[in-house]
């Protein structure tokens, strides 16, 4: 791990949303992309897989969160084999919801939206079929696969073959699989460059797009190069969202030690950016205003 570089093994922890109606948010996320609620009062509810928290949901939104709204635009739950991404896809058109679809060659999507436009990406990697980025001199992105063909990764999914891989059983599980995780975070922006300067020269992130052609910037670790990304795609009519709004509260970023979170709070304090120390955790927020917590996995 190179200094001041995140390790490896950093991950994403519960993200937690602001919905106008719990209620109705859990008719998509418990029961059409099958996560477990895990706990429930008044105010809040979690949801799960293998007994994980993944989604916290916050009541107390008064409307849904607007489109080409400065916020969220996704949070990603990445499941690890393509039969549980054909089992997630085939909830989602028996749900009779409006979803789309997308190859990205290096991830297969699904995408669709609570009932507070909070969006939701669920995706399955394929790194396999990815062997380079190409960069033009206008900043255009071209992926490149094995076989030497070049592809935008906006190409839509295939959801009808996806959906061969089941068989002809009929069966679909109703649950999302145990070993589903948070993969990653996309928020809409209005200044990607100074926001990478955070995530990246800050925090500690690895650099991976960073394209104003494209309209997208995002940041990782080694092992995930893909982990917090934002687009400028809304561009002139991009809007700050009301403040009684629905959208993300905020996100955990789940480090591998005490010693690593040691070395993320010297560096917000030299770069003077607010931060709360508490125990094994630092609650701060980037230059937009998104939210974040870092904890220690485990602690």
């Amino acid at each position: 791990m190179g200094e001041g570089l995140l390790s490896p093994a950093t991950r994403l922890g519960p993200v937690h949303l602001r919905v106008t109606d719990i209620p109705a948010a859990l008719t998509i996320w418990r029961d059409t992309l099958g996560l477990a609620l895990v706990g429930e009062d008044a105010v809040t509810a979690e949801l799960g897989a293998g007994g994980r928290t993944l989604i916290v949901l916050h009541t107390g939104a008064q409307l849904a969160l607007p489109q080409k709204s400065r916020d969220l635009f996704h949070v990603a739950i990445h499941v690890k084999t393509r039969r549980d991404f054909a089992h997630a896809a085939a909830r989602l058109k028996a749900s009779g919801l409006r979803y789309s679809a997308q190859d990205h060659l290096v991830s297969e999507s699904l995408y669709v939206s609570d009932p507070s436009g909070n969006g939701i990406e669920v995706c399955f990697d394929t790194p396999e079929r990815f062997l380079r980025r190409e960069v033009s001199a206008d900043g255009r992105v071209a992926l490149i696969a094995p076989d030497g063909s070049a592809h935008s990764g906006l190409e839509p999914l295939n959801v009808p073959g996806l959906l061969r891989d089941l068989g002809n059983s009929g069966h679909v599980e109703q649950r999302m699989a145990e070993d589903a995780f948070i993969g990653h975070i996309h928020m809409r922006a209005r200044a990607p460059e100074q926001l990478m300067e955070f995530y990246v020269g800050v925090l500690g992130f690895r650099p991976h797009i960073q394209s104003r052609t494209f309209g997208m910037f995002d940041c990782g670790t080694e092992r995930r190069p893909h982990m917090v990304a934002f687009n400028i795609w809304a561009r002139d009519e991009l809007r700050e969202p009301p403040p009684d709004a629905a959208g993300l509260d905020r996100f955990t970023v789940e480090l591998s030690s005490a010693e690593e979170l040691a070395a993320v709070a010297q560096r917000l304090e030299a770069a003077n950016v607010p931060s709360k120390r508490a125990g094994n955790a630092i609650e701060t927020a980037d230059p937009e205003g998104n939210r974040l917590r870092l904890v220690v996995q485990g602690g």
